[in-house]
């Protein structure tokens, strides 16, 4: 079981990708164009924590 911190960690960093995923369908690209290098590491982040 993951320490509580971790946990907190992993649960912030999803909920931005979920945020962010729904203001780029919403709004035009142009924008929400600055969340798209802050959502890719996280993504990146959470792909790496995943395996």
């Amino acid at each position: 079981m993951p320490d509580p911190a971790e946990a907190i960690s992993v649960l912030v960093a999803v909920e931005f990708v979920v945020l962010s995923a729904v203001v780029l369908l919403l709004v035009p690209f142009e924008v929400a164009a600055p969340l798209v290098p802050l959502l890719l590491v996280f993504l990146l982040a959470l792909h790496l924590y995943r395996s």
